[in-house]
């Protein structure tokens, strides 16, 4: 016997339907083959039955069961049994398609959890062949539909699953229409939209995949009142172009509002070295550390700790904040303020900069005011439980702004000379150990053959100057060689020739230790322990050891983790390494000329080639004007553009040192190129000041050198920066000289990509028409050439320009076409995508831009840009302007403004002023708008930029509107003026002139009128 109520009810005996006579029975009968095998009581068959129960249901439900049994009968059919509490229905080796359904799925989906999906999709179409109709067709009744109901959810879920296996399969164009019946009989259903919007765009419907997100997420806004879920903002990043899983781009980030640039997510800042394993000697001076740390009062404990370089300052102060890390768990920083060292001393200035970066503020929002600088360090601090280590300090002077402090933490100051007094700190002196310390810190070090000869040993001590340093590193020896006896080593130690180098009061017995530890070196580890001294900054990584050395890679790890053993290197953080001061110097003493003019050369060949490939991470153009490097034989590996642009922005300071060393050794071509990549790094990351000065170094090297490639990518990359200064005739003259070298070295792939930088000056000039008619020129040409990614670029800076024209629909066109195109170009694909979620927000489809608006902060921070990041964080929050939440759209745009004023060529603070201006007026504060449409029209003036002044005009007329109401009139009179001027419809103009004071009233329209109280 076979039972059905996947449609309507059907009872099958030996292929003839069977009748089951009123509808009540036909209920009864539904209700024991859900629950078949289990018990079902009265009551609930009545609810089933009847949904108003009449006073004789009981016994009808009698009369109905009794029918059933004669019915179904005869006894090799299904068993209905009378139980306590009610009846129990058994199926024994009768079929049921809801049975049959269920076990069918689960078939499928493990067939599919197997990869075996075309089994996988046959087994699906077979479960979804066994409905008939809706569940339970024609048996209305309120218990009943709970129960088609869930029925219907099962198998909408295995239509869904079944779509999923057979996009799989590769089946999407067949699929397009079976989905689109299904996305129209359930349209707030969102997961048939996002199967939808899969298939169209495998099958290369990009378009139609958009249409279908925004007519899903409009019907989702009017009849729900919500947004789309995360899948279906995940597939409208899909059908905008972004890069399927597994390409190496960055991913699109988390869907929702974007983050606004809070306070460093994730675990607490830990920059400490490493402590020593064990310290021998120093324990009434932790103690006397650990006294102080918990002496209540207010503000941060200070510990100063001096004594002679070697003797274990920093030893000592590293175990102290080691062991006092529980009661500060907030953050531990770290800094070498190199005192005393061949460096020039860190200057108050850069060290706030460096321990603000390892509080994880970016380093272009950092101030560059020195007493602003100290301002957000005291902020960022403030009532946190910190441990500041500041090493090496060279004097007072040095460290006292980095004292002002108001929080309860720790601050340990190590310095080789006594400071003087600071209020309130303890000062501790380190002297020599004493001999038995000094022994059993020998004893540690190496092992028991110190005690064996104790004579020996206390020799070897005093040979050392029972400098810690020192009898560390002849312990190290001793234990990497067990064959040498302790007079063995005391008498090497005796007949120590000085090193090349003085090492100040104390060098002595620290030159006899590094001379010692050197000459037992192995040759290859002679090699690149001297040439390690000749690395400029002293910290390094693995691949700039190689070079220097000019050694394989995994040579120089063994090498490098040998040095480590034996304390001439320090490993303080996984991949970087470093030598102290002394150490350093007395390594590249040993150095010979022509070694060291032939290392210096490797050095810099491998920074430049590490820039060229972090510079592959962040723009095509600029990436396409840095001439060829030849590959060096190590550098950095990037997995994608947020690598590339973190270690470029990381490694800032020690590229700008290869350019000086560059410059000094008259090396002019690593001069000119090292400051190109440095230029481009400045470009991209707003570091306008430092990018002035590498310009005018990369245009002198270039042209000493008389290379026409040279000085037209200096040229290049030159224009991008005079672009953000505002400094336009240097920027026309930059690209069109660059232009010109280009077309004379036959190079017009170049000079035809540069023209985009053309498209963009003309927009910042006011010359719209003009930009908009070139964009189409170049669109034409990079197409006659085959350069789709070229054309795309142009694309982009014809949208912006479309933009700002009021023509929205054809600026989102021609974004739509690009945005696929420079998915795996980084930079590129940020803008596009930054200007993209702008005119979003212009067409009203706001859930489409808070999706592409969330993609490209994300993206713009990895990327290392701030300023875009900051102006694309202003959009977001025009868009929660825009759909009446004007509170949060200013928090937003607030921090975007702190962060833009912090970058130094103050390139988007115009931009984003107006956009908060414009906030500020919704929200009835006038005079802030005015403030800062005020500060955006005397910076757009100064810049010389059009749109930007007519935008500013544009926010003062809608702040003055209801106050001042002839000004206004005058002031956007003046601001459509300017706005047609531009190119813009007298229509579009007047758009922009009363949005926000629609805004302003749909605000107040829609906020609920107060309470009165009392």
């Amino acid at each position: 016997m076979e039972f059905g109520v996947l449609g309507p009810l059907t009872v099958i005996r030996d292929g003839r339907p069977l009748r089951v006579e009123g509808l009540h029975s036909q209920r009864v009968l539904a209700g024991l083959l859900l629950d078949a095998g289990r018990p079902v009581s009265v009551g609930q068959l009545i609810d089933l039955a009847w949904d108003e129960p009449p006073a004789t249901a009981r016994q009808q439900l009698r009369t109905a069961v009794h029918r059933l049994r004669r019915t179904l009968g005869p006894p090799a059919g299904p068993s209905l049994r009378t139980v306590r509490s009610g009846y129990q229905l058994d199926l024994a080796d009768c079929r049921f398609d809801v049975a049959e359904f269920t076990t069918g799925v689960a078939g499928a989906r493990r067939l599919a959890a197997a990869d075996a999906l075309a089994a996988a999709a046959d087994a699906f179409h077979a479960a979804l062949a066994l409905w008939r109709g809706e569940a339970l067709a024609g048996l209305a009744g309120d218990a009943l539909a709970r129960h088609a109901t869930r029925l219907d959810e099962l198998r909408l879920a295995a239509t869904e699953e079944c779509a999923e296996v057979e996009l799989r399969l590769g089946r999407h164009r067949r699929l397009v229409p079976q989905l689109r019946q299904l996305t129209a009989e359930h349209p707030l259903r969102e997961r048939f939209a996002v199967l939808l919007m899969t298939a169209l765009i495998h099958d290369g419907q990009r378009p139609d995949a958009i249409a279908v997100y925004q007519e899903h997420a409009r019907r989702l806004h009017d009849d729900l009142g919500i947004d789309p879920g995360d899948a279906l903002r995940e597939a409208y990043l899909d059908a905008i172009g972004r890069p399927a899983a597994g390409d190496p781009v960055t991913s699109a980030p988390p869907s929702g509002p974007p983050p606004s640039d809070p306070p460093p997510s994730g675990p607490a800042p830990r920059h400490l070295p490493r402590a020593p394993r064990r310290l021998i000697g120093r324990e009434p001076e932790l103690d006397r550390i650990a006294h102080a740390g918990q002496h209540p009062g207010p503000g941060p404990h200070v510990v100063v700790i001096d004594g002679m370089a070697g003797v274990g300052k920093s030893a000592l102060a590293l175990t102290a904040a080691r062991a006092a890390q529980a009661r500060y768990p907030d953050a531990h920083l770290f800094i070498d303020l190199h005192g005393h060292s061949e460096h020039e001393p860190v200057t108050t200035h850069d060290a706030l900069g460096i321990l603000l970066r390892q509080l994880e503020v970016d380093q272009r929002s950092i101030p560059d005011s020195g007493p602003e600088r100290v301002a957000l360090w005291r902020r960022r601090l403030q009532g946190q439980r910190t441990i500041v280590l500041l090493d090496n300090a060279a004097g007072s002077a040095q460290i006292d702004p980095l004292l002002d402090l108001d929080g309860p933490g720790l601050v340990l100051v190590t310095s080789r000379t006594r400071l003087a007094p600071i209020d309130g700190a303890t000062c501790l002196s380190v002297d020599l150990l004493d001999q038995r310390d000094a022994v059993a810190l020998l004893r540690d070090t190496a092992d028991d053959r110190v005690s064996a000869d104790p004579v020996a040993a206390a020799a070897i001590v005093e040979l050392c100057g029972r400098l810690p340093l020192a009898v560390r590193l002849v312990g190290h020896r001793l234990r990497h060689r067990p064959r040498w006896t302790i007079d063995m080593m005391a008498t090497q130690l005796a007949d120590a020739a000085r090193a090349p180098i003085a090492i100040s009061a104390e060098g002595t017995s620290a030159e006899a230790a590094f001379d010692l530890s050197y000459r037992q070196l192995q040759p290859r580890q002679q090699l690149l322990f001297r040439r390690l001294g000749l690395h400029p900054a002293g910290t390094f990584e693995v691949w700039a050891a190689a070079s220097l050395a000019d050694l394989p890679m995994e040579e120089t790890t063994d090498l490098l983790d040998r040095l480590v053993e034996v304390n001439l290197v320090q490993a303080d953080i996984p991949g970087q390494y470093r030598l102290h001061d002394l150490v350093r110097a007395f390594a590249a003493s040993l150095v010979t000329e022509p070694e060291r003019a032939a290392a210096v050369e490797r050095m810099l060949h491998g920074y430049l080639y590490a820039m060229d490939r972090a510079g592959h991470h962040l723009m095509v153009t600029a990436r396409a004007a840095v001439l060829p490097v030849p590959p060096a034989p190590y550098g950095p590996v990037f997995a994608d553009d947020a690598a590339g642009a973190a270690w470029a922005l990381a490694n800032w300071p020690r590229l700008m040192e290869q350019v000086r060393i560059a410059e000094q050794a008259a090396a002019h071509g690593y001069t000119a190129r090292l400051a190109l990549m440095a230029l481009h790094s400045a470009d991209v990351f707003g570091l306008s000041a430092d990018g002035l000065r590498l310009a005018e170094q990369a245009i002198a090297a270039a042209e000493t050198l008389g290379e026409d490639a040279l000085v037209a990518s200096a040229n290049h990359l030159a224009g991008g920066l005079y672009l953000r200064l505002g400094r336009y005739a240097d920027c026309r003259a930059s690209v069109e000289r660059a232009i010109h070298l280009y077309q004379r070295l036959g190079n017009q792939e170049l000079a035809r990509n540069l023209r985009k930088n053309t498209i963009i000056l003309l927009r910042h000039e006011g010359r719209h028409l003009e930009g908009v008619r070139l964009a189409v020129d170049v669109c034409r040409v990079a197409r006659e050439q085959h350069d789709p990614v070229g054309e795309a670029i142009a694309r982009v800076e014809s949208a912006a320009t479309l933009h700002q024209l009021g023509r929205h629909l054809a600026a989102q066109r021609e974004l739509i076409a690009a945005v696929p195109v420079l998915r795996l170009t980084g930079h590129a694909l940020s803008v596009a995508l930054g200007w993209l979620g702008s005119v979003n927000i212009a067409l009203g489809q706001h859930a489409a831009a808070g999706v592409v608006l969330t993609w490209a902060i994300n993206l713009k921070r990895q990327l290392g840009n701030l300023g875009g990041a900051a102006e694309t964080l202003s959009d977001y929050g025009r868009l929660l302007t825009a759909n009446g939440d004007p509170q949060a759209g200013l928090r937003l745009q607030q921090q975007a403004y702190d962060q833009a004023c912090a970058l130094s060529d103050g390139y988007f603070e115009p931009i984003i002023a107006n956009h908060l201006g414009e906030t500020l007026t919704v929200l009835g504060r006038g005079e802030e708008a005015l403030t800062l449409h005020g500060r955006a029209l005397h910076e757009a003036r100064r810049r010389q930029w059009p749109y930007e002044q007519a935008r500013a005009h544009a926010g003062i007329a809608a702040a003055l509107l209801r106050g001042r109401p002839e000004r206004a009139a005058a002031e956007r009179a003046t601001a459509v003026a300017r706005l047609t001027a531009l190119g813009m419809s007298a229509e579009a103009a007047a758009d922009v002139c009363d949005l926000p004071a629609r805004n302003r009233d749909r605000y107040e329209r829609t906020r609920l009128p107060p309470r009165v109280i009392g």
